[in-house]
């Protein structure tokens, strides 16, 4: 990874794909598709008041250091460009993770911590002091990995004519998403049933139940990283509207219209289950780190394996990035 010099004229800078290089190789090369991305860019510096006027109110956002160009998109475009057909698109949905309803995971550090045992997830609670700071490898009940996926804006009302009108006729509703996950730690993820359901009562309460969850295994779809599965998960419902007793924004991490929700879990491989008395495999030093004092020198060391979990909507190509924290209890 390196940053470009941007200090001068760099309007574009492109790179081939694995493909690309073996069809340029093969002399039939031809261009006919390509992907931008902006993930770096930070729009909030534009400045409309800067003192020198109009030609410099973008100065700062042209001086930001841009990554050089990846072969897959999807190691740094979070939010990749998209073509849609339709001309009467006036809202696009996104996904975002949800930490206010009781059954979701909380989110440390900017991690989501997945104990690969009952020792270890037993570890992590005593020294968190809560039963929500961590996702237990395997499990179908208890915390999971909760996300939405609807429109993200308050000049819609979360009605149901609204969800109709802006997601539904526009087919803007993901029955099924995609998650991409590292096939050296990761052996299956598990989402919801379709008994599962994620609404808001007549009051304004919860009324979320997305578990027990099930297991899927590895799908033919082909993954954008090296040493990734692709998964088909369902996703629900979801039927969290404005509420005129208790906001749905004391549910829901989506302003406006809603489309679905999804809950998800993984399990990781076997070889990752060892308890702290048993052997050690060989991948958490390979690829991660080992006997981290995690909680200070006096409270117990665990070998961590970082790792990053991609979501994608089936219909509408949603995107969001997973950081994944697989946490084993080593002793003290």
């Amino acid at each position: 990874m390196a940053f470009l010099d941007n200090s001068g004229d760099i309007i574009l800078d492109a790179v081939l794909t694995d493909v690309g290089r073996k069809r340029m190789a093969q002399g039939n090369f031809r261009i006919t598709k390509y992907d931008f991305g902006d993930d770096e860019i930070d729009y909030g510096l534009y400045n409309k008041n800067h003192p020198s006027g109009s030609s410099y109110f973008d100065l700062e956002i042209l001086q930001t250091p841009i990554l050089e160009a990846f072969v897959k998109k999807a190691a740094v475009i979070d939010h990749p460009l998209l073509s849609y057909t339709r001309t009467d698109l006036l809202y696009m949905p996104v996904v975002k993770r949800n930490q206010l309803v009781n059954s979701s995971v909380a989110v440390t550090g900017g991690m989501v911590q997945i104990a690969v045992n009952s020792e270890t997830s037993d570890w992590i609670q005593t020294n968190t002091s809560g039963s929500t700071y961590n996702l237990v490898a395997g499990s179908t009940s208890g915390i999971h990995l909760t996300g939405e996926i609807g429109l993200d804006t308050s000049q819609l009302v979360a009605t149901n004519a609204n969800k109709t009108a802006y997601l539904v006729n526009t087919n803007l509703v993901d029955r099924m998403i995609q998650i991409q996950a590292d096939n050296r730690l990761v052996n299956s993820v598990m989402g919801v049933r379709p008994t599962a359901y994620f609404r808001n009562a007549t009051d304004g309460t919860e009324q979320v139940s997305m578990s027990p969850l099930q297991a899927s295994t590895a799908t033919s779809i082909s993954p954008s990283l090296n040493n990734y599965n692709t998964y088909l998960v369902r996703t629900t419902d979801n039927a969290v509207t404005y509420n005129t007793i208790s906001s749905a924004t004391n549910i829901s991490v989506i302003s406006g219209p809603r489309a679905v929700a999804f809950a998800l879990n993984f399990d990781v491989k076997s070889e990752l289950k060892t308890l702290s008395t048993g052997v050690r495999d060989s991948i958490w030093s390979r690829l991660g780190r080992t006997d981290v004092e995690q909680y200070g020198s006096s409270n117990g060391k665990c070998d961590i394996l970082d790792t990053t979990i991609y979501v994608k909507g089936s219909t509408t190509s949603a995107t969001m990035q997973i950081p994944l924290r697989i946490m084993r209890y080593s002793g003290t």
